[in-house]
């Protein structure tokens, strides 16, 4: 991943940040956040973590909407949820110019 960023002239890098429906950090945040450290000195470039609440669910819509189930949707769910991600993250960014 880090090197692909590289590559590609990656401003920075998003990763999910997994909060419980509440809004507080568990395990599985404390954990993104040591990965999210990792990556920002592995590729030198800044990590945004973002709210990844309710990402499953809207991928889970998506995939819905597309007529893709069975194995085929197992497989990619994950993607379309870091897909979500991303996007939620674009629009927030559309919104807020200048700041990452």
């Amino acid at each position: 991943m880090c090197e692909v960023a590289k590559e590609i002239g990656a401003e920075l890098i998003v990763i999910g940040l997994p909060l419980n429906m509440d809004g507080t950090e568990g395990e599985r945040a404390i954990k993104s956040r040591k990965l999210a450290k990792t990556v920002e000195i592995w590729s030198g470039l800044p990590v945004r973590m973002w709210d990844e609440r309710q990402t499953t669910c809207a991928a889970a819509d998506i995939l819905d909407e597309s007529g893709t189930f069975g194995t085929k949707r197992k497989e990619i769910l994950d993607s379309v949820s870091a897909t979500v991600i991303l996007d939620d993250y674009l629009a927030w960014r559309k919104e807020h110019p200048g700041e990452i």
